[in-house]
């Protein structure tokens, strides 16, 4: 399942999770690497791995939104998700088109912005499609 992959891994470099927040400043779409969530809950609640991905799954699966405090976004690494014109009229040419278009196999293209990036990767978690920068080269990558 494709939520399993996700919430387990805990790489420093793990897969992107998109999801809805609520806060006083901001209610809306944020992307963050599964570590990042994880210890954020760690810090905040004091979650075990298993409690934490059991509350994330939830959450994602009834679509509710997590309750953020806006100030913690730049610390723990949470990316508001811009609505993006270009990204939008993309995501009609479907899977592979989308893909086709800003990656090369896959590895993101050059010369898309850090904002395009922040809408692609919403999107492909939309259609359950894992990202992850890599490592070694700094990129965004997909696995299929």
């Amino acid at each position: 399942m494709f939520l399993d992959k996700i919430v387990n891994n805990f790489d420093r470099n793990s897969y992107f999770i998109a999801i809805d927040v609520k806060s006083a400043e901001y209610n809306g779409r944020v992307i963050i690497e599964n570590d990042d969530l994880y210890y954020y809950y760690e810090q905040k609640k004091q979650y075990s791995k298993s409690i934490y991905k059991d509350f994330i799954i939830q959450k994602l699966l009834a679509n509710e939104s997590l309750n953020i405090n806006a100030t913690d976004f730049e610390k723990w690494n949470f990316y508001k998700v811009p609505s993006i014109i270009s990204i939008t009229q993309n995501e009609e040419k479907g899977v592979e088109g989308f893909i086709k278009t800003y990656f090369d196999g896959r590895v993101l293209k050059d010369g898309i912005t850090d904002e395009e990036r922040i809408a692609i990767i919403n999107q492909l978690f939309e259609w359950e499609i894992a990202s992850y920068i890599d490592d070694e080269t700094g990129y965004l990558v997909i696995k299929k």
